[in-house]
C-alpha cells in the first residue's frame, strides 16, 4: 500500500506537476518597439491543466499590448467552446489577440472552419496566410496549411518594407521556407521536448531545428530571431518531464 502511494506521489510529482506549473518566461528583442507582446502556443484545451485565472493574474501584472497564438487550440470541435475562459479574460482587458492555426487545428478540415468563425466571432484575429500592418510593425500569419505552394508568397504579399516584421507560425521548421525579410518569428510546436529526455529528438523526427538542438526558447538564426514556446497545453499525453508549462512575455526593446 505504501510503495503504490508512493509511486503515485513520485508519479505526479514527476509528470503532472510541470502541467500545472506554469512558468512565464521573458525575453528581449531589440526590434526598437516599445510595446509588450504576451505569447502563448499550444493551448491543447482537451489537455490543458492551466486555469484562466492564472491567465488573468497575468494580464493585470503585465499589462501587454497584444496577446499573439501561435496554434494548435484543439484537435477535437467538441471542445471548442472550452476555450471561451481565455478568451473572455482576454476581452477583460481589452488586449487585441492575434492567431494562427497548427496542424492540430487542422485535425479534420470541418474543424478548422468551426474553429476559426468561433474565435473571430470572439474577437480573435485568425490570419491564414495573411499580414497586418499594425502601429509599429508588420505582423505576418503563416498557417500550418499553406493551401498551395505560394503560402509565403500570399502572407508577404502586402507588407510594409518600412517597419520591422513579426511572423506568427507554429512550426519554427518553416523558417527555413521563409526566403523573404523579418525580423522576428514566433512559434511552438515543440514543446520544449514535453519529455526533457537526452536524445529524444534523434528518435522522433520534428524538423532540423529539432535536430541541432533548437527546439526551445530564444534564437539567433541567419540573423533572424526567432523564439519557440514550450506551450501550455500537452500533446498526445496530458504529461510533461522536466518541462514546464509556459506563457511568453516579448518586450520589443529600443535598440540601445
Amino acid at each position: 500500500m505504501w510503495f503504490l502511494a508512493g509511486c503515485t506521489g513520485v508519479f505526479y510529482l514527476l509528470f503532472i506537476v510541470p502541467t500545472k506549473w506554469l512558468k512565464v518566461e521573458r525575453v528581449d528583442v531589440p526590434l526598437g518597439i516599445d510595446k509588450k507582446i504576451l505569447h502563448l502556443s499550444d493551448i491543447h484545451i482537451e489537455r490543458n491543466r492551466i486555469s484562466s485565472e492564472k491567465i488573468r493574474d497575468i494580464l493585470k501584472r503585465e499589462k501587454p499590448d497584444y496577446v499573439f497564438i501561435t496554434g494548435d487550440f484543439t484537435a477535437r470541435e467538441s471542445y471548442i467552446p472550452r476555450l471561451e475562459a481565455y478568451l473572455t479574460a482576454f476581452r477583460e482587458h481589452g488586449m487585441p489577440v492575434y492567431a494562427v492555426f497548427g496542424n492540430h487545428d487542422y485535425r479534420t478540415f470541418l474543424l478548422s472552419l468551426l474553429l476559426r468563425e468561433w474565435l473571430e466571432e470572439k474577437g480573435v484575429h485568425v490570419l491564414i496566410n495573411e499580414s497586418i500592418e499594425l502601429e509599429d510593425f508588420s505582423l505576418i500569419g503563416l498557417d500550418f496549411y499553406r493551401e498551395d505552394e505560394f503560402g509565403v508568397e500570399k502572407a508577404f504579399s502586402n507588407v510594409s518594407s518600412k517597419k520591422p516584421g513579426i511572423v506568427l507560425c507554429h512550426d519554427p521548421n518553416d523558417l527555413a521556407e521563409v526566403d523573404k525579410p523579418f525580423d522576428l518569428m514566433l512559434s511552438g510546436h515543440l514543446h520544449g521536448k514535453q519529455f526533457n529526455i537526452p536524445l529524444f529528438f534523434k528518435f522522433i523526427s520534428k524538423g532540423e531545428l529539432a535536430k541541432r538542438g533548437i527546439y526551445k526558447g530564444f534564437h539567433e538564426v541567419e540573423g533572424r530571431y526567432l523564439y519557440i514556446s514550450k506551450g501550455i497545453g500537452q500533446a498526445h499525453w496530458n504529461l510533461r518531464f522536466g518541462v514546464r508549462s509556459e506563457m511568453t512575455i516579448v518586450n520589443l526593446r529600443k535598440k540601445g
